[in-house]
């Protein structure tokens, strides 16, 4: 009997997992990215629980320690850059054990993936449309660098393209229509600038009234760069709304400069260098939330299905634990394809619930970003008095939730 073939479409961190598990389990497997090479920007990620054991059983985890920031920590600053709290990595703080850049990640899943002969790049390709048989699906692939457009055939299509996944719109309809994207009320930009001394080795986490934070973090100790976050914990902001709705990075960068000029600290460097920035990117944050992840013999994995946002700080756990469960359960019931999918649903989805929790009944965000300048000194002051009897070393240690890989052999 030959081997399934099935195309993934997006090449970021759940469809380079999925391609690497998916070829060890001997299905034929065309990934496809509309950017012209494997994905090497993006923000500094983390990965915990479940996804290490996983990147282990890969082979890359020695080669994902090497590449990580290096990040000893992270520092409350206020307007003078003076710190008010000095958390280290590791434990209840913002900087994990494993911290790295997304681009590092991305590369390494895609050199991992790539060596298999079962396993095959497309880059500049899109899905333009697709049509679903009872017993295949027929997709059109659009290159987008001389406009071809070629039809194949396929066992499965799956969409690992984000939390504005095209797939999922092609086959389930359109956010509007899903009712898919919960909005969380905030606004944050990502963005690198050139490094100075101070930007290594702690994050610095700055907070200004109206709810508006700046965070900066090293990218490594040799890095050229770092890592910029700018965030406004409104739902009311009317100017980022429009930037975001018009696509437009240049209106995006000049609604975020405009709400951000005159606030003091590193302000002024901050914007000038984001005005510059190639890398710039504009997101509302929202999560992702759908009745089913599938529909007959397409489905969706990590953001596309269940998007947690950055606020959470689970969106490399499910994307890469979703990207297992999903090559186990199609290589388990490979003449099923309705138990697979509902397999993969029904052992992910409390977890995927759970992991989607933002702490304290999602006001963690506001109690970081104070409306007022009372509620930032209480916040500081707070922050000072934990950060000096070193409190959090008394806290429980907020790891993702254990989930039972069912690991088995696979023959070579």
């Amino acid at each position: 009997m030959p081997s399934s073939r099935i195309l993934i479409c997006g090449a970021g961190v759940a469809g380079s997992t999925l391609a690497y598990w998916l070829a060890r389990h001997d299905f034929q497997v065309v990934i496809v990215e509309r950017s012209p090479a494997e994905q090497t920007a993006g923000q500094g990620i983390d990965i915990e629980g479940p996804a290490v054991k996983i990147v282990k059983l890969m082979g890359i985890l020695d080669e994902i320690n090497k590449k990580t920031t290096h990040e000893a920590g992270a520092a409350v600053v206020d307007e003078q850059s003076r710190s008010c709290a000095i958390f280290e990595a590791g434990g209840v703080g913002l900087t994990k054990s494993i911290e790295i850049m997304r681009g590092d990640l991305t590369e390494i899943l895609y050199k991992a993936a790539d060596k298999s002969a079962n396993v095959a790049f497309q880059f500049e390709t899109t899905i333009r449309s697709l049509r679903q048989t009872q017993d295949k699906v027929i997709v059109e692939l659009e290159k987008k660098s001389n406009k071809t457009i070629k039809a194949e055939e396929f066992d499965f299509v799956v969409g690992a393209d984000g939390i504005r996944s095209c797939t999922r719109q092609l086959v389930m309809g359109s956010p509007e229509k899903l009712n898919c994207l919960k909005s969380l009320g905030a606004s944050v930009a990502f963005f690198s600038i050139p490094k100075e001394d101070q930007d290594w080795p702690y994050s610095r986490f700055c907070q200004f009234t109206d709810r508006r934070s700046i965070c900066i973090r090293p990218q490594g100790k040799e890095s050229k760069t770092s890592s910029v976050y700018l965030g406004r914990f409104h739902d009311d902001d009317s100017s980022l709304r429009q930037a975001k709705d018009a696509g437009d990075r240049q209106m995006q960068k000049e609604a975020i400069a405009r709400l951000f000029t005159g606030l003091g600290w590193e302000t002024p460097r901050v914007i000038e260098q984001m005005m510059k920035a190639e890398n710039f990117y504009f997101e509302q944050l929202v999560q992702v939330k759908l009745h089913m992840w599938s529909q007959n013999r397409v489905v969706l994995v990590g953001d596309a299905a269940y998007g947690p946002s950055p606020l959470t700080g689970q969106g490399t756990l499910l994307a890469i634990l979703g990207a297992y469960v999903l090559a186990q359960e199609l290589s388990r019931h490979r003449d099923d394809e309705s138990a697979a999918l509902k397999k993969y649903e029904r052992r992910l989805r409390t977890y995927v619930t759970n992991a989607q929790s933002i702490p304290l009944g999602g006001y963690v965000p506001y109690i970081l970003n104070p409306q007022t300048s009372w509620g930032i000194w209480l916040f500081r002051t707070i922050a000072s008095f934990v950060s000096w009897l070193d409190l959090l070393k008394i806290l429980p240690d907020l790891k993702p939730a254990e989930f039972d890989l069912e690991i088995e052999e696979i023959k070579a």
